[in-house]
């Protein structure tokens, strides 16, 4: 028998209509240029109809454009197969999956607030998994905020027979859930703390990297992408630093591989900016903030730059905080062939977003909030990835996400795991938005 059981411990906003909130379970495909339907379908085993029938938005005559996502249905051969590997995976996976959920639900914050969006989208996963025949038994709790406030929770006697808890979010309830957790062979998964060390701990699990775990990961990305690029770092003359970091690994990587970095000021003339450039090679600036004030001084100075010089070819490269910026700079974004790295990305125009969002409104009575990134579909997709992992054995089968990628790396022998994900977004010059991972 198909079972989702959710255990209520403490007063908290639970799924209003599960019968409505995600069928299946089906991957995404970006189209690349010069694809068809016929050939998209082909690549899956399944027909032009079959693609059509999931994609309603998509003309059959209509021409693909490069860069939308398509949803993939399941072919005919993989449903058949489906009841043969369930059975094969029941046999070395747990028939039934205890899930433990322990954040700040109660009290009067935003924080709360996000977090009971977390959990919604946690609950709609857990919807989806019932879907595909998984048994979960879901515990949530509360957690106060208080060492003392743990303990009590710790205390339950559920909590010893858990198979993996998400949570906590306050730094000095996490020695004593670490320690339960490590005690009791439960899998511990941190959605939000990311300065927890993981050594000796091999069952601790950092979901959201921290800075320095993001901007080496950045760095390498954009080298690997972008080495052979004209990299100008961008003096801001400001106080906010927070991108400093990262033009300064980016710089000495850069260097290590023989790569010239040239610095310019935001103040300086014509001749300042002219230069900094390289007219045989694309350039890539990089301010050494994270501000908008700084990003709307640089776009001024562009655009005047542009008009002299329109012979050069010129890139921004930012931060994931830009991603709020874009109801303001899209377009500006587009012209200057803009790349963001993030962990995350957030999507509004593609299809499988929109049917998030209707069936998160349909379900709870109202619409997410507008954050960076998206809680509730941070909750979905973390909860998937290990509800996936661990109650299946099907590789290849899990839903692609609808915002955050996880790839987690185990820090050392030993050792727990932390996120090491990365992509960038890259706001392209004829207006479409591809991802490089």
């Amino acid at each position: 028998m198909k079972r989702l059981i959710i255990i209520l411990l403490m007063c908290i906003p639970l799924i209003a209509d599960a019968q409505n909130t995600m069928s299946v379970l089906n991957r995404l495909h970006q189209v690349n240029k010069g694809e068809t339907l016929y050939g998209i379908a082909q690549q899956y085993n399944i027909t032009e109809q079959d693609l059509l029938l999931a994609n309603p938005e998509i003309k059959k005559k209509k021409k693909l454009k490069k860069g939308i996502y398509l949803t993939i249905p399941q072919s005919k051969a993989a449903t058949q197969g489906k009841d043969a590997m369930a059975e094969a995976a029941s046999k070395r996976k747990p028939s039934v999956l205890k899930v433990g959920v322990i954040l700040p639900f109660v009290e009067k914050s935003e924080r709360a607030k996000k977090m009971i969006e977390f959990y919604r989208g946690f609950l709609m996963a857990a919807d989806s998994a019932k879907r595909e025949g998984r048994n979960l038994e879901i515990y949530a709790y509360s957690s106060g905020s208080t060492e003392a406030d743990i303990m009590e929770v710790l205390g339950k006697p559920e909590i010893a027979q858990l198979d993996i808890l998400f949570g906590p979010v306050d730094e000095q309830q996490l020695p004593a859930t670490i320690t339960i957790c490590k005690n009791n062979n439960t899998r511990l998964v941190l959605p939000f703390v990311n300065g927890q060390s993981t050594t000796g701990n091999p069952h601790l699990y950092i979901a959201c990297p921290n800075n320095a775990v993001a901007i080496t990961e950045a760095t390498g990305l954009v080298t690997r992408a972008h080495g052979d690029k004209n990299f100008i770092i961008l003096k801001s003359n400001t106080d906010n630093n927070k991108g400093a970091l990262f033009t300064q690994t980016l710089s000495d990587m850069l260097s290590k591989n023989g790569n010239i970095v040239r610095v310019l000021n935001i103040n300086g003339d014509d001749s300042s900016y002219e230069a900094a450039m390289n007219q045989f090679k694309d350039n890539i600036i990089v301010p050494d903030n994270t501000s908008i004030k700084t990003l709307n001084i640089l776009i001024s100075k562009l655009d005047t730059f542009r008009q002299k010089h329109p012979n050069y070819n010129i890139s921004l490269l930012g931060y994931p905080e830009w991603q709020t910026y874009t109801d303001k700079l899209l377009n500006s974004f587009f012209t200057f062939d803009t790349y963001i790295y993030s962990p995350y990305y957030y999507n509004a125009l593609a299809s499988n977003t929109k049917y998030f969002e209707q069936a998160y409104t349909r379900n709870f009575g109202k619409p997410m909030a507008i954050n960076y990134p998206r809680y509730a579909m941070m909750g979905f997709d973390l909860a998937i990835y290990f509800m996936h992992e661990m109650l299946t054995s099907d590789p290849i089968g899990q839903q692609a996400p609808y915002q955050n990628m996880y790839k987690f790396v185990q820090d050392t022998e030993n050792s727990g795991y932390s996120n090491r994900f990365i992509q960038l977004i890259h706001y392209t010059k004829t207006k479409q938005i591809e991802l490089i991972r």
